[in-house]
Formats: C-alpha cells, structure tokens, sequence
C-alpha cells in the first residue's frame, strides 16, 4: 500500500484558520504581498473555491504575529524579501 501524497496547497479556510482571520482579510493581505498569491478554481456546483501555496498558513500565522507587534505591511514586505520568513516554504 503506497503512502498518500501530501497536498502541495491550503485552502482558503486552513490560511484563515491558522491566523485567526476573516476570508477577506487573508485576500486581502495577499494583495497586499504579505500572503502568497493564490489561484481560483472553478468548483463546478460548489461555486469557485481558492488553493494556496501549502506554506501559506505558516506564512498567515507568521503575518498575524508581524502585526499584533505592530509592525506595518511595509515591513512584513520588507522582511519577507530580505527571508526572515522560513516556515515551510
């Protein structure tokens, strides 16, 4: 019996979870590039439905904690390019 393969993405509600954010707010910081960009899928009858890098959540969590420390999306922006976050990617 083969092991099952891991899942290369998150849903949009794994990345909302691990931060503690609305679905909008992790839309949000995406377009803000504090998120990775996710891509639309179309779901057929279940609507539309977005994955997302599988470091994704990691990288939401990471955010969330940027923030509540007060640093702004210019910074997390900045330490992002210069690698500070390593979680997962």
């Amino acid at each position: 019996m083969s092991e099952p393969k891991a899942r290369d993405w998150a849903t949009t509600a794994e990345v909302c979870e691990a931060a503690g954010v609305a679905t909008s707010t992790a839309f949000d910081w995406s377009k803000k590039g504090v998120l990775p960009t996710y891509k639309t899928i179309a779901g057929g009858r279940r609507g539309r439905s977005s994955r997302w890098p599988a470091h994704a959540p990691a990288q939401a969590r990471w955010v969330a904690g940027m923030l509540e420390q007060g640093f702004t999306f210019d910074e997390i922006r900045e330490s992002l390019a210069a690698g500070e976050f390593t979680g997962g990617k």
